[in-house]
């Protein structure tokens, strides 16, 4: 399946948005995500089919001052 992440053309085998997440050991507390501009809750993770030409965007929270 052919989806882009962070905007990076990719090929993965994931069928959801956690096993996904596994294949790029992409660190799931810290993380939102959004599939096509929607964000997705983290409870819908791993019942959220992908689709061929998904677009994927990881957004991490970082802390500052």
């Amino acid at each position: 399946m052919e989806l882009k992440l962070n905007g990076k053309p990719i090929t993965t085998h994931s069928k959801n948005l956690l096993e996904l997440l596994r294949e790029y050991k992409i660190e799931q507390k810290s993380v939102a995500i959004a599939v096509n501009l929607e964000v997705i809750k983290q409870e819908q993770w791993e019942t959220y089919a992908l689709k061929n030409g998904d677009v994927i965007e990881c957004l991490t929270f970082m802390g500052g001052g």
